[in-house]
């Protein structure tokens, strides 16, 4: 269960000028195995490492096993190319002619390179199946991606999940589909591509799974999920923790806390950059995306005041916490934040862009409030209370917190319970209780976790 926090803004410090750097797993780390995917008929998704999403191989170019690597490693056409190679659906290659120049042998060449298989227009009827590709055309390369399987959304949307290389941190990318017109590509989207012997139909299918960060002992950060657990180039600060979200394209963002107490942002795409706040030791981030994927942390400053880091900049409200304490930032559907904070008498505050407000919660020592905010406005905190119950307060769209009576369930001394909001007022939370176990109870149901934490 994902932790969701929320936001303030008053008076912004200027643009944000940051440093880019890579933020990847190792160069060849399996993102996703071959048996989960394309029904249990996958080959292996590999990270390209530091060139992630970018036209240079890690791994150089070799075709002499075709089943390990067939073609620039880990290029997104690699994936295609050794797919189809695997499977005996027709040879995928790129090649544009001499107009195209430097990027002739781009993704977004392919359809003409592979005259065997059949290319279908965005713009066409055409349902894809399993294992088609999706080809988009760019300024430049372009990328290749190949489709797992078409969901439904409950607002009647379509999306087509499809898995990719050189591109996503999960080995997942997703895309929205309407009446001629595709969606959520990192170029414009050309169409598909089908091979004739290809007799896979769409069967959907469990995708993406959890995604939560992990730090080892010596501060390096590791991505741990139902895929596996991956090495990253990233250290952390001691005594903190990274958050990592969900984006709209199905891979996952991340916020954390270096060892100078730089406070840093990694982006659905693996490009990791410094947002210039200095957070104090000890402390760590809470990280919220809107729906175009954009970044609000929160997190104790330097001076153990809120700040809010947006792409526009750094935000000091001057509003004190309690020390060594993790506010919660949450975002409604348009994008303004609201964070849940704890102040420096140990109750629970919620600022937003135009003031803070007292939801009458106070929080058990070492512990931080989770908080979410419902499509039509209205809020919800959960913490655990000066006397360790689990205790909620409901905010309206207003703006006025309405304290409930306490659960009847005490929660691990210096644990907090995690609240993550879906569909318009639905809500899950979890926390561990006195016994050390893991519980979940919300719109999903209850869990019960025998398996005693640490």
């Amino acid at each position: 269960m994902a932790l969701i926090t929320s936001g303030l803004v008053v008076g912004s410090t200027g643009p944000w000028h940051a440093d880019v750097a890579s933020a990847q797993a190792l160069c060849g780390s399996v993102l996703l195995r071959s048996n989960q995917w394309l029904q249990g008929a996958g080959v292996e998704v590999h990270s390209n490492g530091p060139n992630q999403f970018s036209g240079v191989s890690c791994n150089g170019v070799s075709v002499s096993t075709p089943s390990g690597q067939y073609g620039y490693g880990w290029q997104c056409v690699e994936l295609a190319a050794r797919l189809y190679r695997l499977m005996n659906w027709g040879r995928v290659y790129a090649n544009g002619g001499a107009a195209a120049g430097q990027y002739r042998y781009g993704a977004q060449y392919i359809p003409e390179g592979s005259p065997s298989l059949r290319f279908y227009p965005v713009s066409s009827a055409y349902v894809p199946v399993p294992g088609d590709l999706v080809i988009e055309a760019g300024a430049t390369f372009g990328h290749v991606s190949v489709v797992d399987h078409i969901e439904k959304s409950p607002d009647g949307t379509t999306q087509i999940i499809a898995a990719e290389q050189n591109a996503s941190l999960t080995g997942w990318h997703v895309y929205q589909r309407g009446a001629g017109t595709m969606t959520g590509g990192y170029h414009p989207i050309k169409g598909f591509l089908h091979s004739p012997l290809n007799t896979h139909v769409d069967k959907g299918s469990p995708r993406r799974g959890f995604v939560t960060s992990l730090v080892t002992s010596n501060g390096t950060q590791l991505r741990e999920s139902s895929f596996g657990m991956l090495p990253m180039t990233d250290m952390t600060a001691r005594g903190t923790s990274p958050m990592s979200v969900p984006t709209v394209r199905g891979s996952y963002a991340t916020a954390y806390i270096d060892p100078r107490q730089h406070v840093w942002y990694i982006d659905g795409q693996g490009r990791s950059s410094d947002t210039g706040v200095i957070a104090t030791s000890g402390v760590s981030p809470s990280l919220a995306l809107d729906n175009n994927d954009s970044p609000t942390i929160a997190v104790q400053g330097a001076d153990r005041t809120l700040v809010i880091w947006r792409m526009s900049g750094a935000v000091r409200t001057g509003y004190a916490t309690r020390t060594l304490s993790t506010p919660s930032v949450a975002l409604d559907n348009g994008g303004r934040y609201f964070v849940a904070y704890i102040t420096p008498e140990n109750t629970v505050s919620v600022a937003t862009s135009t003031s803070t407000t007292a939801t009458g919660l106070s929080v058990a020592s070492g512990t931080n409030p989770s908080f979410v905010v419902f499509r039509d406005g209205s809020t919800l905190a959960y913490v655990a209370n000066s006397s360790g119950l689990l205790q909620s307060a409901s905010g309206s769209s207003s703006g006025e917190y309405v304290v409930n009576a306490p659960l009847s369930v005490t929660l691990k001394n210096h644990t907090s319970p995690v609240i993550a909001r879906f569909g318009d007022r639905d809500f899950e939370v979890a926390y561990i209780n006195a016994q050390g176990q893991l519980r979940l109870f919300g719109s999903l149901g209850g869990l019960a976790n025998s398996v005693k934490s640490d």
